[in-house]
Formats: C-alpha cells, sequence, structure tokens
C-alpha cells in the first residue's frame, strides 16, 4: 500500500484529473454551474485526503525504515577477510542492502559483485566456543590462587599442631661423623627403623669432660679406638654432647645403637653426656644442646612427638649413679623413668 500511494504514477493521475475537471461541464448549462461546484469540492476535498494520507504515509515509512536500519542485523554485517565492514546507523556507507541476503545462509555481495559471508554477533561467537572469556579467566585464576592459600593455611595449622618439648632458644650444633672419623673400618650397624623411636636414655659418660671442640673429638676417637679393640665393635651411642654445647654424630639417626645391656634396639636413640655428672650438674649449655636435639630429631621426624626419656641405673655400681643429671631431667615433661640393667 505505501508503495502505491507513494509511486509517481498514482500522483500523477490525481493530477490530471485535476486539471481536466474545469472542462467535464463546459457544454452543459444546465449543470455547468451547480454541477461543477459540487464536483470541484469533492475533488478538492480528495485531494487533502490524499495528499494527508500520503505525508501520514511517509513519515510511517520513514520511521519504519530507520527502526529497521537502527535494529537489523543488518548493521552487524562483516566481511569474512576484513576488507570492509557495513554500519548502517553510523552512516559510513549508504549501499543499499536487503535483509534476504542475510537468511540466504549468510551470503552478501562483497565490493566486486562476489558473494562472500557475513556474520551476526551470534555466529560469530558460536564459531568459536572454545575461546574463555576474560571474566571467566580471571574467576578461575582467584579460584586457585583462594584453593593454594587453603591448602597452606592447613598446612600451617598441621605444624602448629605437632607437639614440641619447649621452646628452644639455643640453636641446634651438629658435628657430622666424617669430621672426627679415622677408624680404617667403616662403621657398619642395623638400620634404625625410623618411624618407631619413642624413647630416648640419656647417659653421662662417666669420663672427664671436654670443653672444646677439639677435645671432644680426640674423645670420640679415643672411644671409637677403645670399642674396637675390645670387641670388634663400633662406638656404642647414637650422638654425644659435649661440654662446648655441640652435638657429635656418632651412629646418628640411622644406626641402632649399641648397647648390649639396654632395651629397645630398634626404638630407642641413645644420648650420652660427655663427663660425671654423679655429685655436680652439667653446664646449663649441654642441657640446652640436650633439648635442642630432640626437637631436631622431632623435625627430621626420626623421633615421635611423644617420646619418652629414660635414665638408666645400674645394679652392679653404685645407685647414685649420674644422681646429679637425673635430678634435673626428672622435671622435665617427658620423663618416664629409670631403667634397670
Amino acid at each position: 500500500m505505501l508503495v502505491v500511494l507513494n509511486s509517481r504514477l498514482f500522483a500523477s493521475i490525481i493530477e490530471r484529473r485535476l486539471v481536466r475537471l474545469p472542462y467535464a461541464y463546459e457544454g452543459d448549462d444546465q449543470w455547468s454551474g451547480s454541477r461543477w461546484a459540487i464536483d470541484s469540492l469533492l475533488e478538492c476535498a480528495g485531494a487533502k485526503c490524499f495528499t494527508f494520507m500520503l505525508a501520514t504515509a511517509r513519515s510511517v515509512a520513514a520511521s519504519g525504515s530507520s527502526r529497521l536500519n537502527r535494529d537489523s542485523p543488518i548493521n552487524w554485517l562483516r566481511k569474512v577477510d576484513g576488507s570492509w565492514e557495513e554500519d548502517l546507523e553510523g552512516g559510513a556507507r549508504q549501499n543499499e542492502r536487503t535483509p534476504l541476503l542475510l537468511a540466504a545462509g549468510g551470503r552478501g555481495v562483497r565490493s566486486g559483485g562476489q558473494l562472500g559471508e557475513y556474520h551476526t554477533p551470534k555466529q560469530r561467537r558460536s564459531a568459536d566456543p572454545n575461546k574463555v572469556h576474560p571474566i571467566a579467566l580471571l574467576l578461575m585464576l582467584g579460584l586457585v590462587v583462594f584453593l593454594l592459600l587453603g591448602v597452606a593455611i592447613g598446612v600451617y595449622l598441621l605444624v602448629l599442631q605437632l607437639d614440641r618439648p619447649w621452646p628452644v632458644s639455643h640453636p641446634f650444633f651438629l658435628v657430622d661423623r666424617a669430621a672426627w672419623w679415622h677408624h680404617p673400618v667403616e662403621l657398619h650397624a642395623p638400620a634404625l627403623d625410623r618411624t618407631a623411636i619413642t624413647d630416648v636414655i640419656v647417659l653421662h659418660t662417666h669420663t672427664i669432660g671436654c670443653f672444646t671442640q677439639e677435645d671432644c673429638l680426640r674423645f670420640l676417637q679415643r672411644t671409637e679406638d677403645n670399642c674396637w679393640a675390645t670387641g670388634k665393635e663400633h662406638i656404642p651411642f647414637n650422638f654425644l654432647i659435649g661440654g662446648d654445647g655441640v652435638t657429635y654424630e656418632a651412629r646418628g639417626w640411622k644406626s641402632q645403637h649399641g648397647f648390649t645391656d639396654l632395651p629397645g634396639h630398634n626404638t630407642t636413640l641413645v644420648v650420652g653426656l660427655i663427663g660425671d655428672f654423679t655429685e655436680r650438674q652439667p653446664p646449663e649449655v649441654q642441657y640446652a644442646e640436650l633439648k635442642a636435639l630432640f626437637t631436631e630429631s622431632i623435625r627430621r621426624f626420626s623421633l615421635s612427638a611423644h617420646y619418652r626419656i629414660h635414665g638408666v641405673t645400674r645394679g652392679a655400681q653404685s645407685a647414685g649413679d649420674a644422681t646429679a643429671l637425673y635430678s634435673q631431667l626428672q622435671r622435665w615433661p617427658h620423663w618416664a623413668g629409670l631403667v634397670a640393667v
């Protein structure tokens, strides 16, 4: 209907009718006056109505065309090779495009008259389904960070759950066996079950003490030589602590102790304090190093956090052996009593 009203053919017919209207009643005297007046009035009224209808139709057509151009997918048409893009709303190009081309499988006319493919935004999004949106990527990264943070906090709280014998202010000093070992035969001893170490036996060497690293190293060498000369056995202690506040590795954390009369070869560490502590107390630095050794053994998972400390009383000797040492150890939280041998 809009095409008919807007056509030049229809407008020209109305104009010619208005021009011929005065000449239609020239030969008729009876009707020439009133009939011509009525017909001219009707023709003028029709012309006014037609003009109003034509203006209204053109306004409606213009507004509909503008909305169609704004909302139509034609505004989103893009050429595949990226040589040009069409934007009807922006007015960049005024070339006529028909929506029928979009319905025909997404085909369009290129500048050279050839057919090309064009895609709407929805078609372009569906063409790459594996593409990750940046916001989604940020959310996934945030979740990973929170997960790692939760794991770190959990591990930290788990470490805090481990029982510590006491706060250790004295640092742990260890001299490896290789620093003092001069025996031609390497140490060979049964392996210790590290997951079952629950007991620690503390002895004193019942000898003179050592207060320098040089004297303590000579003590370990003499002890090794005497043990090998008398029974073809290596030094029996797992560790020895000198009066200089240093721990010296003998058999270490991985080998069983060598005392035949002491129990728990596979579940016990034997630690000796160099000196005679029956009547006098060991130096404070020696006690501090003993605590540091316990803490380091727990940290290395070589000693249970619920370990027990034992002393030794020998029936063939005086009951007062290492009395001063054990009187102090009895005040420690992991003390479990004396072992009679």
